[in-house]
């Protein structure tokens, strides 16, 4: 049976990522968990009960995400049998998607552990899922070069390459700002970060840069709708041995040994 409306896919990771966030967000607020305006992302799902929300609602993302990762690639790799007169070599079709499921592992990660309880296995998924998926979004950009008039116009070329382009500038701008904002930290509860506190201006740098992230990378997903229109992909073809089967042509088996014979 062929899957034929799989632009929901890339559509749906549009819509449930944000809405992820704005609902944690709001749960941790008004619980008084992290201090309204300027809280990263992380912070409004590390206490219960947003967390609880953070991570089942990510965990539902990074498992769309890889299943957009594979149908990309089973894409992009026809494309290249078919059409690519080796314009493309295999290996940088495989290294953009493991690149891409490693910014799912990273989602995974992030999701599971939160920030104030395992600080380093968080930083360390949110640094992959971002490093990852920023390589991801490059090499997807040059393979839209690659298939202008074949799978898609110059047009997506120049918006996807705008929007990596704003991914590794604001993933630098989340990395550095943030650093010397926790070098200049005073107050005692990072979630609750006051212009008091200390590296105030660095803190709001790096927040707003990681908020902008989290939306030019749902925009880079949301591109691929139109190209996911244009996929058939057919359920995979499954072949059982039934057990009872092998015993009942083992009987047989014996039966003819036995005909055979008495002739």
């Amino acid at each position: 049976m062929p899957y034929e409306s799989l632009h929901v896919l890339p559509l749906s990771l549009f819509i449930l990522i944000p809405v992820t966030f704005m609902i944690t967000y709001t749960i941790s607020v008004q619980w008084g968990h992290v201090v309204p305006g300027f809280p990263y992302i992380s912070e409004t799902g590390t206490l219960s009960p947003e967390s609880c929300i953070f991570a089942q609602l990510l965990n539902i993302a990074a498992f769309l995400l890889a299943c957009f990762v594979y149908i990309r690639h089973r894409q992009v790799e026809q494309w290249r049998i078919e059409r690519g007169d080796n314009s493309v070599n295999r290996s940088t079709v495989l290294l953009t998607a493991w690149s891409g499921f490693l910014s799912c592992l990273g989602l995974d990660i992030l999701a599971n552990f939160q920030e104030a309880r395992v600080v380093a296995a968080h930083m360390t998924g949110a640094m992959t899922c971002f490093t990852a998926g920023t390589l991801y979004f490059v090499l997807q950009t040059y393979l839209s070069q690659k298939m202008v008039n074949a799978l898609n116009g110059q047009t997506i070329v120049w918006v996807r390459g705008a929007l990596s382009a704003l991914t590794v500038i604001l993933t630098i701008v989340v990395v550095i700002p943030g650093y010397i904002s926790t070098l200049e930290f005073k107050g005692s509860d990072y979630k609750k970060w006051q212009p008091e506190n200390g590296g105030w201006e660095w803190h709001v740098t790096s927040v707003a840069a990681e908020w902008m992230l989290a939306i030019v990378f749902c925009a880079f997903l949301v591109t691929f709708v139109p190209e996911f229109r244009l996929i058939n992909f057919e359920a995979p073809e499954v072949t059982v041995t039934y057990l009872d089967n092998e015993r009942r042509n083992s009987k047989l088996s014996e039966t003819q040994e036995t005909t055979i014979q008495e002739v």
